[in-house]
């Protein structure tokens, strides 16, 4: 039998762009799956870096069939054909997957040093609304987008949608608290998240920003502590005392940090230290220095 084969090397998340490839190719006649023998084709995705070895062998196990790799851990520049990107995802392919999955835009206008997305995406601009990859027997929504806050009539379009469809959403990759205004907060506060608010606190260069978004937050009415987080980007071990001061700043703020380790950067000790330490259970219980000490102690 042939068909296309899909392979998701290390997705955490059902993977969009296999699963719009299985939506294309299924058009098509294609049998499109996980288990397809003896395939005349084979997509592969791989996300991080690491484990782009992983498809080295496929060109040997299938040597009959076409081999098309991607992800942004194997190549930055490769796209999906923008008729493929737009069609509504295949949700069968990962059958647990109870939630829509997408983007309502692509891109970013920020120059972080450490993100591939404006290589990746290129500047910010809509993409889709959340509608057409909507599931009518799904009651939860997450969005991939980058930073959908750079136009906020637009956010304020999609999430207009979402309370109108009673659907709980998850903004995956965070919220930019820089452009957060009363407005924003307010739709904030009106929204049903699926899990946490994720916002970032990339640098102490925007600290005043963080602080004045914090308060704008609570103003709206939201529990600081147990619904929202911040990623706390920590690239390598030269950074430890300035991921530290964020954390602070955040514990002062009364709001939970998350850390966000570089996956490429060799883990130190006190990488890996900071990261334990702010679990919520710990987090909240002692600071830094207090958890070392315990750790030095043999106490925890």
């Amino acid at each position: 039998m042939s068909g296309a084969l899909l392979y998701d090397v290390d997705s955490t998340i059902p993977n969009l762009a296999l699963m719009h490839i299985s939506a294309w190719r299924k058009s098509m006649g294609i049998e499109t799956g996980f288990d397809v023998s003896c395939p005349d084709e084979v997509w592969a995705s791989v996300v991080f870096k690491a484990n782009r070895h992983k498809v080295d062998g496929l060109r040997f196990m299938f040597p009959d069939a076409e081999i098309d790799i991607g992800g942004s851990g194997y190549d930055l520049s490769k796209r999906l054909p923008e008729e493929v990107d737009l069609l509504m995802p295949d949700y069968s392919i990962y059958p647990d997957c109870d939630y829509d999955l997408g983007f309502t835009t692509r891109g970013c206008n920020r120059g972080c040093g450490f993100c591939v997305v404006p290589r990746k995406e290129g500047r910010f601009r809509v993409h889709q609304h959340p509608s057409e990859f909507h599931n009518p027997s799904h009651t939860k929504v997450v969005l991939l987008d980058n930073n959908v806050l750079f136009d906020k009539d637009w956010f304020l379009e999609i999430t207009d949608w979402i309370l109108a469809n009673d659907l709980e959403v998850d903004f995956n990759q965070g919220l930019d608290i820089r452009l957060v205004d009363r407005d924003i907060a307010g739709r904030i506060a009106e929204l049903k998240p699926m899990r946490l608010w994720h916002f970032a606190f990339d640098s102490l260069d925007y600290r005043d920003e963080v602080v004045q978004g914090i308060a704008l937050l609570r103003e709206a009415g939201l529990d600081l502590r147990h619904r929202v987080n911040w990623y706390v980007y920590l690239h390598d071990d030269s950074q430890c005392e300035d991921a530290l001061e964020r954390c602070r700043i955040l514990r002062g703020e009364k709001t939970t940090p998350y850390i966000m380790l570089n996956r490429e950067s060799p883990r130190t000790q006190r990488m890996t230290d900071i990261k334990r330490w702010t679990r919520p259970h710990i987090f909240w219980s002692t600071d830094f220095d207090g958890y070392v000490a315990n750790l030095k102690g043999g106490v925890a």
